[in-house]
């Protein structure tokens, strides 16, 4: 794994640290797309295959990948696509153009997708937004390094409304018809209990979003190597509880 920033934090009085990066060699790779898969197969999203690994048409070169690891495993992933056009727009819904979109060129233009981010434990305090948001800000500071200023993603309801709780820089596009009519995640789309919606980001509102929690000093401090280390675990349960991030 090639880390790009690091969390320390105390699980269960224990010295833990979170890392995010990009998967540097094949067998990270495949252990990503067999942790797309459990997590996918056990919320139902897709139908079992023999490979036991999740995987589409945009694995094929035009993803770059991220994810997160904690005693050398998994827990959360997400990928950025580059392609002249978008699965949001291309494959899963009609729309028409944002206008803040239109304004950037296509080839600067990238699609987050596959977010996940899996609980740590069931008895242990390792709150979930935190690797999310851990997940983001790497990403989209890659995404500036790479001259990607904006682009689409689609998040199930549930996941909004989380966002939108965290007051989430993300754009939500109000008038969409949804198309999708591939197999992969036919079930994922089909949920009308938590229903998908097409959304916008621009990487310059969220890289603020992103470095104003992660230089909060009431939550982290930087360590002498430059990693973040989580210093009130308690103070961010509360804020988390108030919305206040």
């Amino acid at each position: 794994m090639k880390v790009l920033n690091e969390i320390s934090l105390r699980i269960n009085k224990n010295e833990k640290t979170i890392y995010f990066g990009m998967p540097d060699h094949n067998e990270e790779l495949v252990e990503m797309y067999k942790f797309r898969y459990r997590i996918y197969l056990e919320r139902s999203y897709i139908i079992r295959n023999q490979e036991e690994k999740e995987v589409d048409d945009y694995d094929d070169g035009r993803s770059v990948y991220f994810i997160a690891k904690i005693d050398d495993r998994i827990i959360g992933t997400v990928r950025l696509i580059r392609d002249e056009y978008l699965p949001t727009e291309k494959d899963c819904f009609q729309f028409q153009e944002p206008l803040e979109i239109s304004k950037i060129p296509r080839n600067k233009r990238a699609e987050l997708g596959r977010l996940i981010v899996e609980r740590y434990d069931e008895k242990s305090f390792l709150p979930r937004h935190l690797v999310l948001l851990g997940l983001t800000y790497t990403v989209m500071n890659y995404a500036l390094e790479n001259n990607i200023y904006g682009g689409y993603s689609f998040i199930k309801d549930s996941l909004r409304l989380k966002l939108e709780k965290l007051k989430f820089p993300f754009h939500f596009i109000k008038d969409f018809k949804q198309v999708y009519c591939k197999s992969v995640l036919s079930n994922y789309f089909k949920d009308n209990k938590d229903p998908v919606w097409p959304i916008y980001y621009l990487s310059e509102e969220v890289v603020p979003y992103c470095n104003k929690i992660f230089n909060n000093q009431l939550f982290f401090k930087r360590g002498n190597s430059g990693r973040l280390i989580f210093r009130n675990q308690f103070i961010f349960k509360v804020f988390q509880k108030l919305n206040a991030l």
